[in-house]
């Protein structure tokens, strides 16, 4: 059970983030352009962030600064993220929320901080998709009718589907329609000090009109690049990239959450 003290950090969390559910001027990332406006195609959102080159622990800030999370004090010459600050910038347009970096980043359940007998941020991935998608209509999307509660899980009970599962993969993306967006946060078992699970990387899924399946993430040798998993081909590299290992299997985590604003073209 929570306790009062997390009960508050939550409370705090989603009145910031409910203020982002009115109309919200989310400032352009400097150095990009004039940025997608409010109810623009979500596709257009990835395609106005992709190749933007890989910057470990970058992010843009609220005022539209590339800077760091840990660093916030420290202002990037030119853009970069990595796949945190990707994932919180493309969700600031699709739930027009105008996030602080320091709120994206909470510790919800007080269970991964330095003094964690799971190692420091082993949750980083899974806090963050749910903290960005606080107080939404969200779930967790699983394969084969199984459901899950996300309130009674935590980052080590919920961590989603094996990653090179191509059956699962075909059932969960069957489940994807236009009007959502599915983050998701990807883990792996790890034997690190204290270290058991991490939850190494996060991303976006976003599926268009067309049938399209658009999977985005910042990795290091590509930046900010998208790939349609509609074609289960292009799940191939991923896997291959995301390897099993003899401490276990790597497991990936997607959170469907509805679209601020949505509207279909009836293409």
């Amino acid at each position: 059970m929570f306790s009062r003290e997390k009960y508050i950090l939550l409370t705090v969390l989603l009145a910031l983030m409910l203020v982002g559910c009115a109309k919200t001027d989310i400032p352009d990332p400097r150095g990009l352009g004039p940025a997608p406006r409010y109810c623009a195609d979500p596709v257009d959102v990835l395609s106005y962030l992709e190749g933007i080159p890989y910057q470990g622990d970058a992010a843009v800030n609220r005022d539209g600064e590339f800077t760091f999370f840990a660093q916030p004090e420290i202002f990037l010459k030119k853009p970069g993220l990595n796949c945190s600050g990707f994932t919180v910038a493309a969700s600031r347009y699709y739930f027009n929320r105008n996030y602080n970096l320091a709120d994206v980043t909470l510790d919800r359940l007080a269970d991964s901080g330095p003094d964690s007998p799971y190692g420091q941020d082993w949750d980083f991935g899974y806090d963050l998709v749910l903290n960005v998608t606080e107080g939404l209509k969200r779930r967790a999307v699983l394969p084969f009718g199984e459901t899950a509660v996300i309130e009674d899980n935590n980052g080590m009970t919920l961590r989603g589907f094996e990653l090179s599962d191509r059956t699962a993969w075909a059932d969960v993306i069957s489940q994807m329609t236009p009007g959502h967006v599915y983050l998701f946060s990807m883990s792996k078992p790890i034997k690190f000090k204290n270290y058991k699970v991490l939850h190494y990387h996060v991303g976006v899924i976003v599926p268009d009109e067309s049938g399209h399946i658009w999977l985005c993430h910042a990795t290091r040798k590509s930046g900010v690049n998208k790939v349609d998993i509609s074609n289960q081909a292009n799940l191939e590299p991923i896997i291959k990239a995301n390897p099993d290992s003899d401490l276990g299997v790597r497991k990936i985590l997607i959170i469907e959450a509805p679209l601020l604003c949505y509207r279909n073209s009836g293409r």
